[in-house]
Order: structure tokens, then C-alpha cells, then sequence
């Protein structure tokens, strides 16, 4: 039997590499435009521009190689079926259950593959990209606060909204913020400086001005220096501005618990449909690949360009399950652990049912 595991996965090589290029090919063909434009208008060095690409690369790979081992699993045995090499084996005595043992296993594989590559490799990727396109290609622009808010709850209940017009990361500095504190959803003071800088756990902000909005109306007050908790140090405002894509689930677990929920509920739902969709995500390897094994097994569908198209196919029809279930987890962030699995669990029992009717014929 090791001779046939061998001989399966030996077909899967080629189809899967060839998957992997021509669907990353797909994804990859507008950010290659976007590159293209970095370099004539933003004036980005080729050097800069192509490790811009390659540090972009890793995010889309987590997408693609579950299409890949689809299209690869549909040629493989699109093959050995169109040449009669699978009714020769089973004729050996050899159950379609145990020919299909590799294939699964390599899906199995390829969903582990996935998921560490997802949070070891994509957000240190991700962060490199936007180091790059921020000091290399825009010259060092800073804006990774830009036009952004930190709310916090204070501890007599009032809300505290801080909006910087810019972060500096390279030196923890807020440009342009304004600090305002509401009591019952009404405005009861404001508080701006043109900087504040990080210290010890608390931001320091220089030539602030505070307005106390309440009555009597309207008390100003000038403050050389003023220590103030935001509710978030300079690590967390940097991760309050990436994408949850960028980031590990460890990573938006952390963002979780650091209060958001209570401050900004429709970022916490981003955070944790992200969060579980993250875990189920990658398993779309293995259940593409048992859908994949009885959809190959007919001879007129042997082509490469008959299996790409039934891959579209299957890929589209996924995708448009998986975000109207995100879509549903986002707006009830109670059951997205529910809506990230159903699309996995849906494909699957649909695969289960194929293999088990390829099985008895």
C-alpha cells in the first residue's frame, strides 16, 4: 500500500504547484498594478517596490492553497480516471476509501500548513509590508494614528474619546490630538495639544489646552505639561489600526481583552469574527480536497482547463457561503463562532456524501 500513497501524492505535485501559481497569479495581478503605480508617482525605488510584493505575498498564499489542493486533488484524479488506472486498482481489491487516504491526509497537512503559516508568518509579513511602504516608499510618513480614535471607559463611568491627526511609531508621538470626555453621552470637556510623547504609562501632552464644556460655559485652561491615560500605550494604538487580518489570533485575543468591548462594540465584533474565522479558515484545505476526490473521478473532465473552471466554481460558491456567514457572526458576534465553522461543515457533509455515493459505484 505504501506504493500506491506514494503514487497518489507523486500526482499531486504538479497540479498543485500549478494551482498555487495560477490562483496567486489571480490575486496577486491588482497588487502588482498597485506596485507598478508606487513606482512611477510615489517614486519608490524597484528594490523597495518588489520587497513590498514579497512581503505582501504570504496573505495571499493562505488564500490560494486551499484552492490549490482542490484543483490539484480534481486533475490528479481526473487523471488516473480518464486513463482507467483507478477502475485497475480497484479491481485489485484496493476500496476507494483507502485511495482516497493520502489525499485526505495531504489535505489534512495542508490545512496545518495553513493555519502556522497564518499566524507565524503573515502578520510579521504584513508588518514588514507596511514598514516598507511606510519609511522606504512614502518617504517615512507617519499616519499609522491618522484620522483614528482610542476610546476608553473611565472609572466613573464617563467616556473618553482621543483623536490624533498622526502617530510616529519611531518616536511613541501623537501629532495633533484632541482628548474629549463625555458624561452620559454629552461633551463635558476638551482637551488639545500639537504632541504628546509616551512615558512610563502615561502620554505626556505638551501646550495643551482644556476646555471645560460644562456650565457655567466655557472655562480654558492652559497646561505646559499634562500627564494623561489614554487607555492604550503606543503598541496597542499601532494594533488598534492594523487590519485583524494582519494579525495572529493571539495577537486580536490580547486587542480583546484590553477593554474594546465595552469602548467600541463594532470593532470587538470585527475582532472576533476575524478571530474565529482565523481557526476555521484553513480547514477549507482538507474539505476541498474531499469534495474534490469524487468530482474528479470522470473522464471528460481531465483537462486542466475543465478542472480550473469547476475549481472556480466550487471557490466562488464557498466564499459567497463564508461571507454571508461572517456577515451574520459580525452582526451577532454570539454565534460567529458558529457561522466561521458552517461553511466548512456544510462543504464537508455535501463531500462526505459525494465520496460515499463514488464508493458504491
Amino acid at each position: 500500500m505504501k506504493i500506491l500513497d506514494r503514487y497518489m501524492l507523486k500526482e499531486l505535485v504538479g497540479p498543485f504547484v500549478f494551482g498555487l501559481a495560477a490562483f496567486t497569479l489571480l490575486f496577486v495581478a491588482g497588487n502588482l498594478l498597485n506596485i507598478a503605480r508606487l513606482v512611477s508617482e510615489e517614486h519608490a525605488s524597484v528594490i523597495s517596490a518588489a520587497k513590498y510584493f514579497i512581503y505582501t505575498l504570504p496573505a495571499t498564499l493562505v488564500l490560494t492553497f486551499p484552492m490549490s489542493m482542490l484543483l490539484a486533488v480534481l486533475l490528479a484524479m481526473s487523471r488516473i480516471s480518464g486513463e482507467s488506472e483507478l477502475t485497475a486498482i480497484r479491481a485489485g481489491g484496493v476500496s476507494l476509501y483507502r485511495i482516497a487516504a493520502p489525499l485526505f491526509a495531504v489535505g489534512l497537512l495542508a490545512s496545518i500548513v495553513g493555519f502556522s503559516f497564518q499566524e507565524f508568518v503573515v502578520p510579521y509579513a504584513s508588518a514588514r509590508a507596511a514598514d516598507i511602504l511606510r519609511n522606504e516608499i512614502q518617504s517615512g510618513g507617519t499616519g499609522a494614528l491618522a484620522n483614528q480614535t482610542v476610546s476608553t471607559l473611565l472609572p466613573n463611568g464617563d467616556q473618553q474619546v482621543t483623536f490624533a491627526q498622526g502617530f510616529d511609531p519611531a518616536t511613541n508621538e501623537l501629532e495633533g490630538t484632541t482628548v474629549e470626555v463625555f458624561h452620559a453621552g454629552y461633551p463635558i470637556s476638551m482637551l488639545y495639544a500639537p504632541r504628546a510623547t509616551y512615558s512610563g504609562d502615561r502620554w505626556q501632552f505638551r501646550d495643551a489646552v482644556l476646555f471645560g464644556l460644562q456650565q457655567p460655559c466655557c472655562k480654558v485652561s492652559n497646561y505646559p505639561m499634562l500627564e494623561i491615560d489614554i487607555g492604550a500605550d503606543p503598541s496597542q494604538i499601532v494594533e488598534q489600526t492594523k487590519s485583524p487580518e494582519d494579525m495572529s489570533r493571539a495577537e486580536i485575543y490580547k486587542l480583546m481583552e484590553s477593554g474594546v468591548k465595552e469602548s467600541d462594540r463594532s470593532r470587538y465584533a470585527l475582532l472576533q469574527v476575524t478571530f474565529d474565522s482565523k481557526l476555521a479558515r484553513p480547514f477549507a484545505a482538507l474539505v476541498f480536497t474531499m469534495l474534490a476526490m469524487p468530482l474528479g473521478i470522470r473522464p471528460q473532465r481531465s483537462s486542466s482547463g475543465a478542472g480550473f473552471g469547476i475549481s472556480i466554481l466550487i471557490v466562488f460558491a464557498y466564499y459567497v457561503v463564508s461571507t454571508v456567514c461572517l456577515a451574520v457572526g459580525r452582526s451577532n458576534p454570539n454565534v460567529s463562532l458558529i457561522m466561521a465553522w458552517l461553511p466548512n461543515v456544510a462543504f464537508g457533509a455535501t463531500a462526505i456524501w459525494f465520496v460515499r455515493e463514488a464508493a458504491k459505484v
